[in-house]
């Protein structure tokens, strides 16, 4: 269960770099954003876990909540809050809204940690299957990463299917479709996609294997296009 990226939506600090540190040495990817971004960073990473804090602007009701997950697109939610501020009606709302679970802020990183491990283990089928299949917003593009094969809609009617990708062209092509419209730097496909062997690769190497995918693609290569001095950014339909 490594690897896995987590959101922290909250204005304590404190409590986001604690529980940043307590994922962390779990081997998951954490990121922390204001209630105030939660809007403005709608998908900007592929994320498995959302950590909204109760009271926050984008989190005051279960309807707030819902206009939320239906920008962010998370794959789970987890609502948190101060016990004192919340009531058993509200936590009911929020659960009715779609949060998957609620807890309370002063819980121990210990406790914390465990329970967010049985949370993972129940919906872990479905974050295998979301990841393993990937589609561009227009439907042109559609990644397949069970069957190692990507199919291109050039035209109603006519699919063309690409099996000669290796399985990091694979990964990398799912990574950016998965984040379309949005820069990706090299440092995060190394971090996602090599793991801790990212420490060992070069940023170098994800250009050879883009050059490689870009080339294997044909005229849809053109639409990974290069962020000089960040990474790359998958733009959709041209």
């Amino acid at each position: 269960m490594r690897n896995l990226f987590f959101h922290i939506i909250t204005a304590d600090t404190g409590i986001a770099a604690r529980w940043q540190a307590a994922f962390r040495k779990e081997g998951w990817q954490v990121e922390l954003y204001a209630p105030s971004a939660a809007y403005a960073c709608a998908r900007v990473e592929a994320c498995e876990l959302d950590f909204v804090e109760f009271g926050a602007p984008c989190c005051r009701s279960g309807e707030e909540l819902k206009t939320m997950m239906s920008k962010r697109m998370p794959l789970s939610v987890i609502v948190f809050g101060d016990q004192s501020k919340v009531s058993n009606s509200q936590i009911s709302a929020l659960l009715e809204a779609g949060a998957d679970d609620f807890i309370y802020k002063n819980l121990d990183e210990r406790v914390l940690v465990a329970k967010v491990k049985a949370h993972l283990r129940r919906i872990m089928p479905a974050i295998l299957q979301a990841s393993a299949r990937c589609a561009s917003s227009c439907g042109e593009i559609e990644v397949d990463s069970s069957r190692r094969a990507v199919k291109i809609k050039s035209r109603p009617g006519k699919v063309t299917e690409l099996s000669t990708l290796t399985q990091r062209e694979l990964d990398i092509l799912a990574f950016l479709v998965g984040h379309e419209k949005q820069v990706v730097s090299r440092e995060a496909m190394l971090e996602k996609l090599w793991g801790e062997d990212s420490v060992n690769v070069y940023c170098e190497c994800v250009d050879k294997h883009i050059e490689s995918l870009r080339r294997k693609l044909g005229l849809y290569g053109k639409r990974i296009r290069t962020v000089y001095g960040t990474g790359y950014m998958f733009t959709g339909k041209e």
